[in-house]
C-alpha cells in the first residue's frame, strides 16, 4: 500500500489544516493570557490599600485596577445616580454612585457604593453627610460597548460609569481619572447599598475552543490520509 495524495486535494488540505492548527494554537495563547490577568487581579485585591495620592499618580489606572484603596472625604449626597440594569443573587436592580469630595483638595472621585434593589431611592440607607474614611476598590473606566445605550442624565438613567457626564450632572469638577467600588464592609449588615469585592473570574473557555480546533485538525488529517492511502495494484 501506498500513500498517494493528489494534487487539487493537497491545495486544499494544507491550508485548512494549518488555520485549524494555527486557531488552536491561538487559543492556547489566549488561555495563557486569561490566566495570567486573572492571577494578577487575584493579586491587586490582596495587596495592602492604596492611598489616594499615590493612586493619583499611576501612569494609567489600568495599572492599579483592582487594588484595594482608601478614600477619605464627605459624600454629595443631593448628587445619587442610579447605574442600572445590575444583578445580585438573581435579583434585578440598580448600583447607587455618589460623587466624593476628596480631604485636602485631592478632587473629586465617583463612588460606586453597591447594589439596590428597584424602587424609590427614599428606601435605601442615608448617604452620611459628614466626613468619612471609605475601604474600596479601583475601578477604570471604560469605553461603553456598542450595544450599550447612551446614558441620560436628565432621568438619572445610567448605564455606563462616565465621569465627565457625571461631574456635569452634579456640578462638581476635579475628577481624579478612576472610579471607587465599596467594598462589602462599606454599609450596615442587612441594608441597601451592599457592597462587594469585585469579580475577577472571567468567562474562560479558551481550553475547550482549543480542543475543539485540535480535534478537527485531527480528523481532517486522518481523512486526508485515509482517502490517499491506496493499494499497490490500484
Amino acid at each position: 500500500m501506498r500513500f498517494r495524495p493528489t494534487f487539487w486535494a493537497s491545495v486544499v488540505f494544507l491550508p485548512v489544516f494549518g488555520l485549524l492548527l494555527g486557531l488552536g494554537t491561538w487559543q492556547v495563547q489566549r488561555l495563557t493570557w486569561k490566566n495570567d490577568l486573572i492571577e494578577t487581579r487575584i493579586a491587586r485585591i490582596a495587596a495592602p490599600p492604596l492611598l489616594v495620592q499615590v493612586a493619583k499618580s499611576a501612569d494609567t489606572p489600568a495599572l492599579i485596577e483592582y487594588r484595594a484603596i482608601r478614600l477619605t472625604g464627605t459624600f454629595q449626597r443631593e448628587h445619587q445616580f442610579r447605574l442600572l440594569n445590575r444583578a445580585y443573587q438573581g435579583m434585578q436592580g440598580s448600583h447607587l454612585v455618589v460623587p466624593m469630595v476628596l480631604d485636602e483638595g485631592q478632587g473629586t472621585i465617583m463612588v460606586d457604593r453597591g447594589w439596590i434593589p428597584r424602587g424609590p431611592l427614599e428606601n435605601i440607607s442615608a448617604v452620611p453627610d459628614t466626613p468619612l474614611t471609605l475601604n474600596g476598590y479601583v475601578r477604570a473606566y471604560t469605553e461603553p460597548g456598542a450595544f450599550l445605550p447612551p446614558n441620560e442624565p436628565d432621568g438619572n438613567n445610567w448605564f455606563h460609569m462616565n465621569e465627565p457626564e457625571m461631574l456635569a450632572a452634579s456640578g462638581l469638577s476635579g475628577g481624579v481619572g478612576f472610579y471607587v467600588e465599596a467594598g462589602p464592609e462599606s454599609g450596615r449588615p442587612g441594608t441597601f447599598p451592599v457592597g462587594a469585592v469585585p469579580d475577577v473570574n472571567l468567562r474562560n473557555s479558551h481550553l475547550q475552543y482549543a480542543g475543539t480546533w485540535y480535534g478537527l485538525a485531527g480528523v481532517l488529517f486522518v481523512i486526508f490520509i485515509v482517502f490517499h492511502w491506496r493499494r499497490d495494484n490500484e
